[in-house]
């Protein structure tokens, strides 16, 4: 089998250019074309180290364009597939939620600082009694009045935030990197929009498998354990 180097470039950036790199030196991918015994010519990507310096340095990392865009594809597809089920599970959840809106933040957090509330808005009504009794002075009425409004007002606070943080939780499914993955649907063929959009890098091992490293790949699994976690402790019935 004799390598050859590729023709004239094509118009435009190659779907895989900056894309690929060695799983071992981490240097980039270079283009090659081949012949087989048969007189069938393919394409096929090869280790810059190894072709441009030394198989002392690195070893091939061949793999065929035809297979690697076999399995870039069908990671995509697994992808899309896999962020489709979890917005199914989170309509789920939002279905539900009204109806469990005080129990989603464990151990029920929300309802205990309402009791609170209740409880020093009570102490505070009792206090006005005893200064009318004349059990405690004004000063001291003041000062317990005052103490127990900024407490309430604390409390409010802190329920406030904790709405607000289950609000962005449930929101977070709307970011960029979700409606980026959504709108690609299903992919039948590979393009440069698609690669720059999706995916940071493809790393090709020695034995001709890839690693493929998605764009927002630490929001999307960050997104998928708080949530299957949420749903864990939260069934809805």
């Amino acid at each position: 089998m004799q390598d050859t180097r590729i023709q004239a470039k094509t118009q435009g950036l190659s779907v895989w250019a900056g894309k690929l790199k060695c799983a071992d030196c981490k240097r980039a991918m270079n283009k090659k074309s081949s012949t087989n015994k048969s007189g069938k010519s393919y394409e096929y990507y090869i280790c810059s180290t190894y072709r441009k310096k030394s198989n002392q340095l690195c070893t091939k990392h061949t793999i065929k364009i035809e297979q690697l865009e076999k399995a870039v594809m069908q990671a995509i597809n697994l992808h899309i597939s896999v962020l489709i089920n979890v917005e199914r599970l989170f309509e789920e959840l939002d279905n539900c939620s009204f109806q469990r809106e005080k129990e989603q933040t464990s151990p029920n957090i929300i309802i205990t600082k309402q009791n609170e509330i209740a409880k020093i808005a009570n102490f505070k009504k009792a206090l006005y009694e005893d200064w009318k009794n004349e059990d405690i002075t004004r000063e001291e009425y003041l000062e317990y009045k005052q103490k127990y409004e900024a407490d309430i007002e604390r409390l409010k606070q802190n329920i406030k935030s904790l709405l607000k943080e289950e609000q962005k939780s449930q929101n977070e499914i709307k970011n960029e990197w979700v409606e980026t993955f959504r709108k690609q649907k299903k992919i039948e063929k590979l393009s440069r929009d698609i690669m720059m959009e999706l995916i940071e890098c493809i790393y090709v091992h020695e034995n001709g498998e890839i690693t493929i490293r998605f764009k927002f790949e630490n929001e999307f699994s960050t997104i998928i354990e708080k949530k299957k976690k949420w749903n864990k402790q939260n069934p809805c019935h």
